[in-house]
């Protein structure tokens, strides 16, 4: 008789990993009588393939060392607010105290400056370190919208990184918290010289952007889980002091684009400003030129759109819609 894995009910396939686990554990001096046959069937079930990180509010909680290579970062979004996860490389002499201290600070008194308000942080003033230039942007899990988690694919090196999200609630910016006792929506990170031994992902479909040719999608998004793989054709600054990176948002049928568009641009007084216009479900966030990043969605059917995190997107050929499963 031939079986099919798939249609083996769970009654039938519980007793055969007990079996299987008997005997294993039958050589192992240190199951007890205690161990319960749930307890067993734990003890096979597999490592997560992702390091998760869950926001409750305006913090990140999670693991503060992971190791290098192929890494995959999920981000659940438990919060009421739309959230992102950039990764981000910073010197070795550098904290998070120090991002705290000296660049926050100066990022929200520029947006306070920008629209007209008293500085949140005269003490702080209006000029970043010189080290700040030495950040590097490694991608991360992007925008996702309220009770949705996102996942992306980064190579990660050995070193010291943080964790930051930057989309405002009020005007002021997660990664600022006015409270000197309390730092921001950031998370300091140790990349250890342990490789996780994940491979590079397999993607169901390809995108490339660049500051010349805007998003250029190659295959086409379908209903169900996507790995889409992005790659950096080049990078550049742009006027809200940014790069370019992909987001994917869901455009209900009252959806206004040209709202979402204008909410990606920072440093409008409305700009990544909560709530956000539209349903974003994931993205990578800024690579350097040459950049990979995977992006793990899961899509139903629906009206949709790639975008990315700088002024006048669509002017740009970085605002472009698409559907999934049909829809009109």
């Amino acid at each position: 008789m031939t079986f099919n894995a798939l249609t083996i009910k769970t009654s039938t396939l519980i007793p055969i990993l007990l079996i299987c686990a008997g005997f294993f554990y039958g050589c192992n001096t240190n199951k007890t009588e205690n161990d319960s046959d749930e307890d067993i069937v734990e003890a096979l079930a597999p490592e997560p393939t992702y390091i998760e990180y869950t926001v409750t509010g305006m913090k990140f909680d999670g693991p503060t060392t992971i190791p290098s290579g192929w890494t995959t970062i999920r981000l659940n979004n438990l919060s009421a607010m739309t959230h992102f996860a950039l990764v981000e490389r910073i010197p070795d002499s550098i904290s998070v105290a120090d991002q705290q201290q000296l660049v926050a600070p100066v990022f929200q008194n520029f947006m306070d400056n920008y629209n007209g308000k008293p500085l949140s942080a005269p003490d702080a003033g209006m000029e970043l370190p010189a080290w700040f230039g030495g950040i590097e942007y490694l991608g991360g899990p992007g925008l996702v919208a309220p009770q949705y988690a996102a996942e992306t694919t980064v190579f990660l090196e050995p070193g010291n990184y943080m964790l930051e999200c930057y989309v405002k609630t009020d005007g002021i910016f997660h990664s600022y918290n006015p409270d000197p006792d309390q730092m921001g929506m950031v998370l300091g990170l140790t990349v250890t010289a342990e490789n996780s031994g994940l491979a590079e992902p397999v993607p169901t479909m390809e995108v490339s952007v660049s500051s010349t040719e805007g998003i250029t999608v190659n295959g086409s998004p379908a209903e169900g889980l996507n790995i889409v793989k992005v790659t950096f054709t080049d990078q550049a600054v742009y006027e809200n002091f940014v790069g370019h990176d992909v987001h994917i948002v869901k455009l209900d049928e009252d959806a206004d684009q040209a709202a979402v568009a204008a909410w990606m641009n920072w440093t409008t007084p409305d700009g990544l400003q909560t709530p956000s216009p539209a349903t974003f479900v994931g993205g990578v966030n800024d690579m350097a030129a040459g950049g990979v990043g995977y992006i793990h969605v899961n899509l139903e059917p629906g009206t949709y759109a790639w975008v990315a995190e700088i002024p006048d997107p669509a002017s740009r050929g970085m605002f472009q819609v698409f559907t999934v499963g049909g829809a009109m």
